[in-house]
């Protein structure tokens, strides 16, 4: 696990992250900051942002880590696959208008920032293509959502694999000593209105039910409930990583949403608003290791799976007692 990604609708992290990733060897995928949403195009925006993203260029670009600057996240994809245009009854000039301040700002001015200041290489907007289009498995970069706002079992991870899959998650509920610090005892019900309002997707824990109750029973109170939604969500993260780096060399990245959060909240960070780890950091850590063993069945085959990234040649053994798995390195 060797990359982060600087989120577009975040923030521009601190001096002190940077470095820190320096240091550590942490390469990091910085958008600039806009996602999820059109923005004006009038001379005065343009001018505001050329000047915003030319100082962040520069206090940036010395800094090793920085691997890939992006325009954007999920605007193209929003545009072309969300509905916008319908929703916010846009009559045909506007749409063209909207679509020609986009290329401009995006296509023009952030890459013509990038190159007068910069070396590193810019990408528009990420992903390349949205979920549901074959194009996404095969170019550019992939958020894939089937998992989660699709509803498809943890199984589809592991028949879509893209190039670089750049986002792909599942939500955990954040530790008990979380929920106490904006809940009473009292309040600890997926029904109380401190629980409800600290998670913002609107079928949140709708879908964490939804996949609960294909894999375990039903948890026997709340506690229980965050630790079984925590193994849910590490079961799914697993599966996803591994096949991702099973199919080296054709996918080379896998960065899943998301490492963190902004506020103590349900949502599918690894660690949660006060440093928390769920389950699935713990899952993380392994599955991204450096030499990693994984098993998959494919028409009724069992494939086991050796990867590694070492940068010398490793030999392995596999040995295996049924029922019982060992492998030596």
């Amino acid at each position: 696990m060797n990359m982060l990604r600087v989120w577009g609708g975040g923030a521009y992290e601190s001096d002190d992250f940077y470095s820190l990733c320096d240091s550590l060897g942490i390469l990091v995928w910085q958008d600039f900051m806009f996602a999820c949403a059109m923005y004006p195009g009038d001379s005065a925006f343009t001018n505001n942002v050329i000047y915003e993203v030319k100082d962040n260029i520069k206090k940036l670009r010395n800094h090793p880590c920085l691997t890939l600057w992006c325009g954007n996240n999920e605007i193209d994809e929003g545009w072309n696959n969300w509905g916008w245009q319908k929703q916010f009854n846009y009559s045909e000039a506007d749409s063209i208008k909207i679509w020609n301040d986009y290329k401009n700002l995006f296509e023009r001015v952030l890459p013509d920032a990038v190159k007068e200041n910069d070396s590193r290489d810019y990408v528009s907007t990420s992903p390349m293509h949205g979920w549901g289009r074959r194009e996404s498995l095969s170019e550019g970069d992939s958020h894939y959502w089937g998992v989660w706002w699709g509803m498809q079992p943890f199984e589809a991870y592991e028949r879509k694999v893209g190039r670089f899959m750049s986002e792909y998650g599942f939500q955990g509920m954040p530790a008990l000593s979380t929920f106490n610090k904006f809940c009473s005892d009292e309040e600890l019900s997926l029904t109380s209105d401190a629980v409800k309002n600290h998670q913002k997707h609107p079928t949140g824990y709708e879908t964490i039910q939804t996949y609960l109750e294909r894999d375990y029973r039903q948890p026997k109170d709340f506690e229980s409930l965050i630790y079984v939604s925590q193994l849910l969500q590490a079961e799914g993260m697993k599966r996803a990583i591994e096949a991702h780096r099973r199919a080296k060399p054709y996918c080379m990245g896998s960065l899943y949403w998301q490492f963190n959060d902004c506020w103590p909240v349900t949502s599918w960070s690894s660690i949660d608003y006060y440093g928390n780890p769920k389950a699935v950091q713990y899952i993380a850590r392994n599955t991204y290791a450096k030499y990693s063993v994984s098993a998959d069945v494919q028409f009724g085959q069992l494939n086991i799976t050796v990867v590694s990234d070492d940068t010398a040649k490793v030999n392995a053994g596999l040995n295996m007692y049924w029922p019982i798995l060992t492998v030596i390195f």
